[in-house]
């Protein structure tokens, strides 16, 4: 009884160990601590802008100078004389990648001072430019274009296509008369020998101080000797008189550049 009381005491230990180890911690819990999931660490959370620090940011952006809008432009732009005496707005553009494309045009008078002859600026290509492709500042003048793709729907859109569809017997033309403003589309022969189609465009009253004209360049495939470049006539009798000329390019409604240039008139 001895020996085996000896020998249960001797390896008791060896059923108590793996109590202790299997009921023991290897590593201990910090206190309050929750690691995030997946194991990475957790990010402080960011404090959101109260009403006064928003309007200061605001105001901060507002001070910032805005970049000019960036789009395309004309490589050049330039009166050309015709046989005949005609004279024609020559226009480097790849109007071609616009669909609905047209081009109006206002003459006004010149606002420079007479007898100065201003420097003309750089064009896009270099060498001397025979427009202000720069966008030289007109001092106290506004223009607006005449905006004539508004119009171009019903009656008005059939009679563009009567007079693209009639070049003989001198060409068609329509008129109609909207908020005092007279719109002719005249189609016939243009310098190129194509049937093209433009507006004149007037104030119904004709001893108005407005006296300057306006057309609108229709259909602009008639009026492109290729994808790069339109030639449009300007009539004598439309556009007689010297001043300053300015060219809006549009994409259906929307304005896709403006250019202005002196314009000789007819002498």
């Amino acid at each position: 009884m001895k020996h085996l009381f000896l020998s249960l005491l001797l390896n008791l230990p060896l059923f108590l160990a793996p109590v202790v180890l299997w009921g023991a911690d290897a590593k201990p819990k910090t206190a309050g601590t929750v690691p995030p999931a997946g194991g990475a660490t957790a990010e402080q959370p960011v404090a959101s802008q109260g009403p006064a620090e928003s309007k200061r940011d605001a105001d901060a952006d507002a001070d910032q100078p805005k970049r000019p809008k960036m789009g395309a432009r004309p490589t050049s732009i330039a009166i050309i004389p015709e046989r005949g005496g005609l004279k024609t707005l020559t226009i480097h553009f790849r109007w071609s990648l616009f669909p609905n494309a047209s081009v109006e045009v206002r003459l006004l008078p010149d606002p420079e001072p007479k007898g100065e002859t201003p420097s003309e600026p750089k064009g896009e290509t270099g060498g001397t430019a025979t427009s202000n492709l720069q966008a030289e500042k007109v001092t106290g003048v506004t223009v607006s274009p005449i905006y004539f793709a508004e119009h171009l729907k019903g009656t008005v859109r059939d009679a563009l296509y009567t007079c693209l569809d009639h070049p003989g017997e001198g060409g068609r033309t329509h008129s109609f008369t909207k908020d005092k403003i007279v719109y002719k589309m005249i189609g016939r022969r243009n310098a190129l020998g194509n049937q093209g189609v433009h507006v004149q465009v007037h104030a119904e009253d004709s001893k108005a101080s407005d006296e300057y004209p306006a057309a609108a360049y229709l259909q602009l495939d008639t009026w492109a000797v290729d994808k790069e470049t339109l030639s449009l006539d300007l009539d004598r009798d439309e556009f007689a008189k010297p001043g300053r000329i300015f060219v809006w390019f549009f994409r259906g409604d929307q304005v896709v550049w403006e250019e202005h240039l002196r314009w000789p008139g007819y002498r």
